[in-house]
């Protein structure tokens, strides 16, 4: 089939819808975690050890997977200088996943949430622990903020 044949048969149609999605793609693996609407920086597990930065007044959104029936927490460890430059707002939001029937013990994700107050660098650092035990906690979440 020649050329001219193809595109009216609708092979230039074809072409455009893929060249269109091929740009969608590419377009939402672009830019920061923070969605295109001005949203919190949204980080995870996979933040851990990781830098970002923000501008003073947006909000930093930690969500960590736990479970409290084990006595284990995610708690906020944040040095007197990292707490002048991320203020934690309110108390961590716990949501259990979605289980079975009388299924019990079964764990989460924890949400924090930071405002970034003042211009400045600090380490955003979450610690799964139980508050009664003086020992390491089991794991940390660490990630370097700088505040603009």
């Amino acid at each position: 089939m020649d050329r001219e044949k193809w595109y009216r048969r609708g092979g230039g149609v074809l072409v455009f819808a893929m060249l269109v999605a091929l740009v969608a793609v590419v377009a939402t693996g672009c830019g920061d975690p923070a969605d295109a609407a001005g949203g919190p920086l949204k980080l995870g597990e996979a933040d851990n050890g990781k830098s970002y930065t923000v501008e003073a007044g947006e909000t930093v959104e930690v969500v960590l997977p736990g479970n409290p029936n084990t006595g284990y927490e995610w708690t906020a460890d944040l040095t007197k200088e990292a707490a002048e430059i991320l203020e934690q707002t309110g108390e961590p939001a716990y949501v259990q996943d979605p289980v079975e029937d009388n299924v019990v013990g079964v764990g989460g994700q924890f949400t924090f949430a930071f405002k970034a107050k003042a211009a400045g660098e600090a380490t955003l650092k979450l610690v799964y622990s139980r508050s009664w035990e003086d020992v390491e906690p089991l794991e940390t979440f660490e990630a370097q903020i700088t505040v603009e």
